[in-house]
Order: C-alpha cells, then structure tokens, then sequence
C-alpha cells in the first residue's frame, strides 16, 4: 500500500472523520437497496424463486472471495482507497449492464458479480473506521451509525419506488449512482487504513484467539441468512404491501441507529460473550415470532430485534477484533471474520435453505430460530469448557 509507514496519513482536525463517515454512509446507502431489494428485482427479471436463492447464495459465496482477494490487492498492490473506487465503479458499470440486457440467466449471473465487487471491500471501510477509532478517540458507533441511517434512507426510498409500475427496474440505476458516489468518497490520501500484514499463520493464529466469541456471532449472522435472501419476497407473499416494505426494513434500521448512535460505547463495556448472548436470545424471540405469521404491526415490532441481533453482535466482533488481536493484524482479521461470515454463514445457510424446506417441512423463521439457538448453545459449551484462572 502506498501509505506512509504508520500505516495512516494523519490528517488534520476531523478529516479522518469525515472521510470515514462518507464512505460508510455510501457504501451502506447501496446496501440499503441491494440486500432487500435484489431478491425482488431479480423476480421481477424473470427469475424463478429456486434461481433467486442460488443467485443470492452465489452472490454472497463471491462476496467472500472478493473480501480476501481485494484484502490481498491492498496489500500488495495498490492503495486501500484505489481497490474500494475501482471495485464501486465496476460495480456500477456491471449494474447499469444487467438493467439493460433482458435474459434472465444473463442478469442473474451480472448480479453475482455486482454483489462481490460492492461488498468485497467492507472490511477495507471497516479497517479505516476501526482506525479513526483508536487513533482519534471518535466513537466507532457514532460513525457507523450514519452508515446505517443511509442504509435505511436505502430501505425506505426504494421501497416507495416499488409502488410504481416497473418501478423494481430502477434499482439498478439509483445503485450504481451511490456506487460512484462511493468511488468518489474513497479517493484520496486520507483515506488508508493501517499497513495489513500479509501474514495468514499469524492471522489465523489470532482468529483462533478470538474463535470462541468470532463463532457464534458467525452463526448468529447466519440466522440472518433467509430474512436478508427472501424477507421482502416473504412479507409481499404474506400481504405486505410493496410500498410498505421500505418502511418494515426501515424500522430495523432505525433501532439500529439507536445502538450505534446512544448505546454504543456502553455496549462496548459489556463482555462480548455475554452481548451476544442477549443477542441469541433477542434473534431466537425474533425468528419465533415471525413463524407465526404476524400482522404488519408484530412484523415492525419484530424488527426492533434487530438492534441486537445484528447491531449489537456486529459491535461485540468488531470489539472483540479491535481489542484482542494486535493492529498490524486488524484488516486480516476482518477479512477473515467477513469471509467466514459471508461464504460460511449466509452463503451456505441461503444455499441450504430451499433443501432443508423440502426435508423438514418447518418454517423457514423456525430454521433460522434454530441457527440462532447453535450460537447460544456454543457460548454456553465455551463458558463450561473455559479453564479455571
């Protein structure tokens, strides 16, 4: 990487800040669009539901592989902020792509792609923000929180669109603008995270350190796999109107944003085990009570879970990532956290889903509820299992 030897231009005043917030806030206002909203425009492309799944299990088996070989790239290539611009504007070229071709399988296949090269470079954005963290004394939540603000602005705005005739196809378009606009937000000098160390023994040797926390906040995200794949499709399904999907995504974000924004740095005080494990026990009351079949109203109110079940978990690994294992490793550490979470977590799970319907018959909230209760079950094994002082 092309950065000085500390591993970080330092920049004056709150610049560090702001680059951080803008590229955040970027890349997870395209997020707020892609992760509900995929599933429903490849339907609306003319994908059959077996074909979504495997595309969206594709997608994020891609993503996966993206995050290391991008990781590798900034390491030994080329800037961390140039592999995130080249990476946001290809994406938008391959979006606009697949808006305008009309076969199925050919969009299906376009959207892989998109989806690996648009979140391939997260852990680089979360390595820089982890940065301005311990190198400034800004709150990593606050930051993040304005990532998420944008992810629901994402949620709420294209859930409107929905309502319009046609109005699926413009998710490509609107995407690959905020795709650029991330080109544009990582471009600079100020904008590098520390030197990774391209060590993978060592890397391993400090995720294996982190292991009994890292796990089950793995499977805790897994348990995400079938509302991030086909939640949207779901509640249309179960009478949902599309232009009040928006507003269903928009109530987790928003509880979201209240952790990130109020309670983070409390959070951050908890021991990680015992933050995810009011986090399993949050998904598990979740996923329980969207089995059910609920009404719009339990439908939101079961949203608000998702201020624990991915913003408080999300905040005990990167805790844990920035506490425990030492900075040099930090980027090789995220990557290898996000890999396993994408490629192991929500790829296999989303990959998994149609077989295991077809096998037990069960609802797809109560798989989930289960996947939820593994991550509970193995910080309780660790607690037992942990040697005495």
């Amino acid at each position: 990487m092309s950065s000085p030897s500390d591993g970080v231009s330092r920049p004056t005043g709150d610049h560090g800040r702001l680059r951080a917030v803008a590229a955040l806030s970027a890349h997870y206002g395209v997020s707020g669009i892609l992760t509900p909203y995929l599933p429903v425009w490849l339907a609306a492309s003319g994908l059959a539901a077996d074909a979504v799944g495997w595309t969206m299990a594709a997608g994020f088996a891609l993503r996966a592989v993206c995050i290391l070989g991008f990781g590798m790239v900034a390491t030994l290539l080329l800037p961390a902020g140039g592999v995130a611009a080249g990476a946001a504007l290809a994406a938008a070229l391959v979006l606009i792509a697949a808006a305008l071709v009309g076969d199925p399988g050919t969009v299906g296949l376009l959207s892989v792609l998109a989806v690996g090269l648009v979140y391939g470079s997260i852990p680089l954005i979360e390595s820089f923000a982890n940065t301005v963290t311990l190198r400034s004394g800004h709150g990593y939540g606050r930051m993040r929180a304005w990532g998420s603000f944008a992810f629901m602005v994402g949620n709420v705005g294209m859930g409107a669109l929905l309502v319009l005739p046609d109005g699926a196809a413009l998710l490509p378009y609107i995407a690959a603008g905020l795709l650029l606009c991330l080109c544009v937000s990582v471009l600079g000098p100020s904008w590098q995270p520390p030197t990774p160390r391209l060590d993978p023994r060592a890397s391993a040797a400090a995720l294996a350190v982190a292991a009994p926390l890292l796990v089950p906040a793995l499977l805790l995200q897994a348990s995400h796999a079938f509302y991030y794949s086909f939640g949207t499709i779901w509640w249309i399904d179960h009478g949902v109107a599309k232009g009040s999907t928006g507003i269903v995504w928009g109530a987790a974000v928003a509880a979201e944003i209240v952790v990130y924004r109020y309670a983070a740095r409390r959070l951050e005080k908890i021991p990680p085990a015992t933050l995810l494990a009011a986090c399993c026990l949050v998904a598990i009351g979740r996923w329980l009570l969207l089995a059910t079949d609920p009404p719009l109203p339990l439908i939101i109110l079961s949203q608000f879970g998702h201020a624990m079940t991915f913003g408080g978990a999300y905040l005990a690994a990167q805790t844990v990532i920035r506490t425990r294992i030492r900075p040099e490793l930090h980027y090789m550490a995220q990557a290898g956290y996000a890999f396993l979470t994408t490629f192991v977590g929500l790829a296999g799970t989303t990959a998994l889903i149609p077989w295991a319907l077809r096998v037990t018959g069960a609802d797809p909230w109560l798989l989930m509820a289960a996947v939820a209760a593994a991550a509970l079950a193995w910080l309780g094994l660790a607690r037992i299992a942990r040697p005495a002082p």
